[in-house]
């Protein structure tokens, strides 16, 4: 081969490399998006339970504080009478106003409830005698996260625990709560099971269920 053949080959091919020629065959650019978007997340149930309860922890934190501070306002404003008022006629409907917020089924509920409506499922009151169990024994306790059956669905539980001595002018003993507000209770409450506590007593529990297609959705 000349020298004049040997450079004008080599600068062929130096055309070429710059081009981008390659003899292996391309995927079309369109057929890799889709293959892309096709690809399924694979999320694992550990991924699942611990966003679960991200997600609990941060409304039952948001709707106890909004709960709490609703109480302490009405009670700044016409004392422990008003406040029982408040929690008669409006604690139920605040519940239901903030799970149509964050589009979530929310409730608090007990074993011993002062509303019918805050009673505990079979499932439920189970999760609270465990949790009751973990109290009377000194055990630390916390949010509670579980699949129901077929699976579709995750409960998560939080228990709820008197903070105040506040709450006692309404769930303590008799002998804390006044007159005006046992006339409330009676009135609202003729079978109200929810006295006779002490501060750091457990009251009861969140209980928020969860779609689990949107949890994954949200990983």
């Amino acid at each position: 081969m000349s020298p004049s053949y040997k450079l004008t080959f080599a600068i062929l091919m130096m055309v070429v490399w710059a081009c981008g020629f390659s003899t292996e065959k391309r995927r079309p650019k369109r057929i890799e998006d889709t293959q892309d978007q096709r690809e399924v997340k694979k999320v694992s149930e550990a991924d699942i339970i611990n966003k679960t309860t991200e997600l609990g922890d941060s409304i039952t934190q948001i709707a106890g504080s909004v709960f709490m501070g609703k109480i302490s306002e009405k009670y700044a404003e016409g004392g422990y009478e008003a406040a029982a008022e408040f929690c008669s006629m409006n604690a139920y409907p605040l519940t239901d106003s903030l799970a149509k917020e964050y589009k979530v089924f929310l409730k608090r509920v007990s074993n011993k409830y002062r509303n019918p409506n805050n009673a505990s499922s079979d499932l439920e009151k189970q999760v609270l005698e465990a949790y009751k169990y973990s109290v009377e024994h000194g055990d630390d306790i916390g949010a509670n996260v579980q699949f129901i059956r077929p699976g579709d669905t995750i409960l998560y539980n939080k228990p709820i625990r008197i903070p105040s001595e506040l709450c006692l002018n309404c769930h303590g003993s008799p002998s804390q709560i006044s007159e005006e507000v046992h006339s409330i209770l009676k009135e609202e409450y003729p079978n109200d099971k929810a006295t006779g506590y002490k501060v750091g007593d457990l009251r009861g529990m969140w209980s928020l269920k969860f779609l689990k297609k949107e949890i994954v959705q949200g990983l």
